[in-house]
């Protein structure tokens, strides 16, 4: 079954309206997550926190790895076709 290209665009457009928010959502998280490893700093607390920041690291380099692998990839389209 092949997919029409301007079917296939308006897809890809969406998973990147989904990865920006997923960006979005990491780097609140992120942050959230990070100050209460510094607010639990030295309890057994802070162990979990930081396993959160782990988690949410892993989402931000997920997302930021697509957002570039998207941008890159359409400026060489643009550039290779630029009519």
């Amino acid at each position: 079954m092949e997919v029409e290209p301007k079917k296939w665009r308006r897809w890809l457009f969406y998973v990147d309206i989904v990865v920006v928010a997923v960006l979005i959502i990491a780097i609140v998280f992120l942050a959230q997550d990070a100050y209460w490893a510094g607010y639990w700093h030295g309890s057994n607390e802070e162990i979990d926190y930081l396993w959160k920041i782990a988690r949410d690291v892993a989402f931000l380099t997920g997302a930021l790895a697509w957002l570039f692998y998207r941008f890159f990839k359409n400026e060489f389209e643009v550039l290779r076709h630029p009519w």
